[in-house]
């Protein structure tokens, strides 16, 4: 019997690695999931860059206070987010619906649902991701043809949280569940090196 329990435990000592060092199969229903807003490589074994397709929508989301409806609005203008997925806070990921029709705020009526899903990326406390900005009223005016980054403001920077559009649900929903594996995955492997 004591023999049998060490094969399987040598059998099961093993698997558990490979099972959680696979990083391979979240990232890629990640970018499949996030192929039509835009594009996720692998920049290291721990480490993502996405690049959301620009220019990316201004999101309205309404917001009950005190019995009246506020809209707050949101623009990520990012041409890439690097993203140490051990950086990121798996808790503070939040999917929203919102609404990128520019005249919502006139429309809506208690009750209506967001056209696009936005999910929500927060680094843990101290952490921030390096982006790079564009400036969406220069990107709005050029013309046809490849431009430079200058030509439509792009600059590096930081910050604590971005957010991602997706226009349809169930992709937003299969990011955001491959996105918290993801980052568990890298979070185990950092806190075994």
């Amino acid at each position: 019997m004591s023999k049998l329990s060490a094969v399987l435990l040598s059998c099961l000592a093993l698997a558990l690695p490979c099972a959680t060092q696979n990083l391979a199969t979240p990232i890629q229903i990640m970018k499949d999931s996030y192929a039509p807003s835009g594009n996720i490589e692998m920049l290291d074994s721990r480490t993502i860059v996405i690049e959301p397709k620009m220019p990316s929508p201004l999101c309205a989301m309404p917001v009950n206070k005190d019995g009246k409806t506020i809209w707050s609005y949101y623009a990520f203008p990012l041409a890439s987010i690097v993203v140490p997925l051990d950086s990121v806070d798996e808790t503070l990921i939040s999917e929203n619906l919102v609404f990128t029709d520019p005249d919502a705020a006139r429309a809506y009526k208690p009750g209506d649902v967001g056209d696009t899903t936005m999910i929500v990326i927060a680094g843990v406390q101290g952490k921030q991701f390096h982006t790079v900005t564009y400036d969406r009223d220069k990107f709005a005016h050029l013309g046809p043809g490849p431009h430079s980054g200058a030509a439509y403001g792009q600059a590096p920077d930081d910050t604590e949280a971005f957010g991602l559009t997706f226009s349809d649900r169930a992709a937003a929903r299969a990011f955001e569940v491959a996105l918290k594996d993801a980052v568990l995955l890298a979070k185990s492997r950092a806190a075994r090196q």
